[in-house]
């Protein structure tokens, strides 16, 4: 790397690439096609983070509700009943054609012997063109779903649909179950880096269908033979992302529910010669050539879709045809035959399992895949009203009868808890057992120390925070600890140690007092970059240089991170586009934490691109300082303004800066083989290069498309405009 960028207030200088991409417009902002792309998932990441932690004030609880509720939840039996109902799951991979067959053949096959109580139907590649890409245009699914409905007939009533791009799920439930279907709400959760510029994830829709819960994915994951890691990695991501907030603000993931169904085109192949799995397609000899499918094995070692179950299959693959022939692939590329479009479910295990009515493909040609689907049979659980009303008045009775005026007693399983080594962003959990010594009822709840109004320290999380149990009731309480962004500054600069005390008390009883201890992993995220200048050696297991003593010019990590990919992956196509592997991403940074090269682990390139942009991320403060956030929002419009307000940066900061955009411009001077365009760089390091203070209410809300686009304008002037370097 060539060149050299000095802020002229500091001593110290950093060797970076600075050969500008000039373009026509200089002064040009980004587009409005490109921020519009971006805004699904900048709002998905700013609503949902990867761990949510619980607000440790003392909150009032009605713990007597609270342990009536989770009796009744106990005693369903008691006033349920079962009745069969059938559901129909399709999935079809349309590759941006517009409907031009009747869907009967799919939705209304003659060999369905049962008419489907609920329809979920999925659609992928809905819309490949550039306006559904960049501007998030939906208007695609317009046409798919009343062809649905023509198909459906009147029969059946929309619930709900949802879409994600190319994405689209669609619920439809017969007219006499509408009325008895509650909390049907969806969510979406795309994949790549910071959610944006893809047109890969998963969307969701689940509801209450009588008294059993029902949760339906459908998702698009990534494609190509050897990317299986990455379609593990994309199917755990949407996953932990999709959450669905209930009004009372409770946050439901996708396991807590009854039936869990998950459909789509998930991509996984066949690693055969093509030759050989035509041959076997041609002698139906389905089930060998199942063993060697890569979702099958997957599944198989636990790597991904734990827990998930699917129908046998008993049709040749799905992918990839000629469209309108039945001719597999003939084209230049020849992609091998492969079972692309899957159907899986996994059941509670407090519910009853499924019964598999027919797991088929359906010969529709419109596409170069040809759709799938699914039926089963779902034990319904119906509430009796009168047996409900009785149970809920025995435990009402059982409850009055507790209680009296004695004093309560409890013991703990542990007053001391060692959380051992705790790692970043890592979360670990502990479990200690309350139980009910005592003859009477006992009520608790955690409470905050003397002149405190935490019940804890930041990066601690306690479930739950209050309780009641009956005489001889044990209760699992769960502490986990957490350390972010927003908390990793006490450990990696102040020093300090990872311990707490906290207060169990026991209404009209006594206080119990449980030691939290714990041994944090310091490392270069969730840093500042004050204090990583001051390591000129690797951050773990060593101690800064004193500040009066020569600071490296930038953070060594950063230098690895960057040199690695100057070398390595400029010409990547995808690169800051596709997403890396998360376990990949964890040994890299390890390397960075402990000095150890590179050479000692195995990655891709997407892998140490997406640990650049998480580094910035988790920097306790960007690289244009919370302070200035306001001042960057209000110059973006200026180049001059812009280059005038980082000269104002701190030292380390404007290094910092300057090394980033100069490598960028490089990054963008290989554009005919990574694809990348200034607009999407803009968009995406704007992101981590300047943010709100998570304590301002901005950050509370996700960014309205003027302020993207103010905040990516401000790094575009440099990444096009040879006169601010």
């Amino acid at each position: 790397m060539s060149d050299t960028t000095t802020n002229n207030n500091s001593n110290s200088s950093v060797t970076t690439p600075v050969t500008p991409l000039v373009l026509e417009d200089e002064n040009r902002g980004v587009s409005d096609e490109a921020i519009e792309a971006s805004l699904d998932g900048l709002k998905h990441n700013t609503l949902k983070t990867s761990y949510t932690v619980l607000n440790t004030n003392n909150p009032h609880i009605d713990v007597n509700t609270q342990w009536i509720h989770n009796k009744l939840k106990e005693k369903e039996p008691e006033y349920t009943e079962k009745k069969n109902m059938s559901i129909f799951l399709g999935t079809w991979n349309v590759n941006g054609k517009k409907p031009s067959e009747p869907l009967d053949l799919w939705l209304k096959d003659p060999q369905m012997t049962i008419q489907p109580d609920i329809y979920a139907i999925g659609f992928q590649e809905l819309d490949l063109t550039a306006e559904a890409l960049l501007l998030g245009d939906t208007t695609r699914s317009l046409p798919w779903e009343q062809h649905i409905l023509s198909s459906l007939q009147g029969d059946y009533v929309k619930l709900l649909s949802r879409q994600l791009v190319g994405i689209l799920l669609c619920v439809y439930v017969k007219r006499e179950h509408k009325p008895h279907i509650t909390n049907a709400m969806s969510d979406i959760a795309a994949v790549g880096i910071m959610g944006m510029m893809g047109n890969k994830g998963g969307v969701a829709i689940r509801f209450s269908f009588y008294n059993t819960t029902i949760c339906i994915i459908n998702s698009h994951l990534n494609a190509h033979l050897d990317n299986v890691l990455r379609r593990n990695q994309d199917m755990r991501d949407i996953a932990k992302n999709i959450k669905f907030i209930t009004d009372d603000g409770k946050t439901i993931n996708i396991y807590e529910h009854d039936q869990l169904f998950w459909i789509g085109d998930l991509n996984y192949r066949i690693p055969l010669p093509d030759q050989e799995v035509k041959d076997r397609i041609k002698k139906k000899d389905f089930y060998n050539l199942f063993l060697q499918d890569q979702l099958y094995t997957q599944m198989k070692s636990g790597s991904a879709f734990e827990g998930f179950q699917e129908p046998p299959i008993s049709f040749a693959p799905t992918y990839k045809y000629d469209a309108g022939t039945d001719e597999y692939d003939s084209s230049e590329k020849k992609r091998t035959p492969a079972w692309c479009d899957r159907v899986l479910w996994k059941t509670a295990k407090t519910a009853e399992n499924v019964g598999i009515l027919s797991y088929r493909r359906h010969e529709l040609m419109t596409s170069d895949h040809r759709p799938v689907s699914a039926s089963f049979i779902i034990k319904i659980k119906i509430v009796i009203p009168e047996a409900k009303s009785r149970v809920y008045q025995d435990i009402v009775k059982e409850l009055d009868k507790k209680e009296n005026d004695s004093m309560p007693d409890a013991s703990i399983s542990s007053n001391m808890v060692d959380f051992e080594e705790i790692k970043f962003m890592t979360p670990v959990t502990r479990q200690i057992v309350i139980e009910n010594i005592g003859q009477v009822i006992a009520r608790f709840q955690f409470i905050p120390k003397l002149d405190e109004t935490s019940l804890c320290k930041p990066w601690l999380k306690i479930s739950p925070i209050a309780g009641m149990m009956i005489p001889k009731e044990k209760i699992m309480l769960e502490l986990t600890i957490y350390v972010d962004n927003l908390t990793s500054q006490a450990f990696n600069v102040n020093g300090e140690s990872m311990d707490d005390i906290l207060i169990l008390h026991l209404e009209n009883g006594k206080d119990y007092f449980i030691s939290i201890s714990g041994v944090f992993q310091k490392t270069c995220f969730g840093n500042t970059l004050e204090n990583l200048v001051r390591y000129p050696h690797p951050i773990r297991n060593n101690i800064p240089i004193p500040s009066d003593q020569k600071k490296l010019s930038i953070p060594k990590e950063l230098w690895r991170i960057v040199d690695y990919i100057y070398y390595n992956g400029l010409k990547e196509e995808g690169l800051f586009i596709e997403s890396g592997v998360t376990k990949e991403m964890e040994l890299i940074r390890d390397c960075l934490d402990s000095g150890e090269p590179f050479t000692n682990i195995t990655f891709s390139i997407h892998s140490m691109a997406e640990t650049l942009i998480r580094f910035l991320e988790s920097l306790v403060e960007p690289v244009i300082p919370f302070n200035m956030y306001q001042q960057a929002l209000d110059a973006s419009s200026s180049p001059v303004s812009c280059k005038t307000l980082v000269s104002h940066l701190p030292a380390v900061n404007y290094n910092v800066f300057f090394y980033l955009i100069s490598f960028l411009i490089e990054a963008l001077s290989h554009n005919q083989e990574n694809k990348l365009s200034p607009d999407q760089l803009a968009i995406i390091f704007s992101t981590v290069f300047l943010r709100p203070s998570p304590l301002s209410p901005q950050s509370q809300y996700p960014p309205e498309a003027a302020i993207v686009k103010k905040r990516a304008d401000l790094i575009l002037h440099f990444l096009i405009s040879k006169d601010l370097l």
